[in-house]
């Protein structure tokens, strides 16, 4: 007779697997139809303190993905918050923070099988998808904008979280963070973006890349995204 309880971790992995690989055909299919609802007004549930992980591990990109040489936007003035920038249109909440292309790597820790460091053209070598989405600020703005970037379903492929795990954490280089669970992160419509209108993200807008949770208060839309914490 088998031991249960040696199987149910079994169980459970499959079971996460097949969430992760449903999500991303679910987010697929969403962002073809250019989610742009409005967010209700939850927040996530708070954040817990970082952990300690293993080195993380870069990617063996495929050698036929290429891309072009990455270059960092221009910063433009501060407008002032809520603000409209007159060179993109769309409003800002903070000063622009200033990352590297070139040193930057996104690092997905925590409880994973397979801890990450990927670089720029790591990111933008992972199965790409857009959509034409709303960012609120309630009470504020409302702005359209068109995004590309890729799943959180395609960052776990890689990743690998364990059965146990349950929540995201997005960190930003300005030590903002915003902490959601995993079928959350994993719901049709979000995703991480790198890209605005063909173009890479502006200083002002999170390059190189932020969070986009069209149902979400703009809040919620974590820029500068430097790393992902799964526990």
């Amino acid at each position: 007779m088998s031991d249960s309880s040696s199987i149910r971790p079994i169980r459970e992995r499959a079971a996460l697997s097949r969430r992760v690989a449903l999500a991303g055909a679910l987010q697929s299919l969403a962002l073809l139809a250019a989610c742009a609802a409005l967010p209700p007004n939850s927040e996530p549930a708070p954040a817990g303190s970082p952990t300690s992980a293993p080195s993380p591990a870069p990617l063996s990109r495929d050698p036929a993905c290429t891309v072009s040489p990455a270059v960092r936007p221009t910063t433009v003035p501060y407008p002032g918050y809520t603000q409209m920038e007159p060179s993109t249109g769309l409003h800002v909440t903070g000063e622009a923070q200033e990352v590297d292309p070139i040193s930057y790597r996104l690092k997905v820790i925590g409880l994973v099988e397979r801890p990450l460091s990927l670089s720029y053209d790591d990111l933008r070598c992972l199965p790409r998808i857009q959509a034409d989405t709303s960012l609120t600020c309630p009470g504020f703005f409302t702005d359209e904008a068109s995004l590309a970037g890729f799943t959180f379903a395609s960052l776990f492929v890689l990743a690998k979280p364990l059965a146990q795990a349950g929540r995201v954490k997005l960190m930003s280089v300005e030590d903002y963070s915003m902490t959601f669970t995993v079928n959350e992160v994993l719901a049709p419509g979000n995703f991480l973006a790198y890209q605005w209108k063909d173009e890479p993200l502006p200083a002002s807008h999170g390059f190189p890349l932020r969070g986009v949770f069209p149902l979400k208060a703009g809040s919620n839309w974590v820029k500068w995204v430097t790393q992902i914490e799964v526990s």
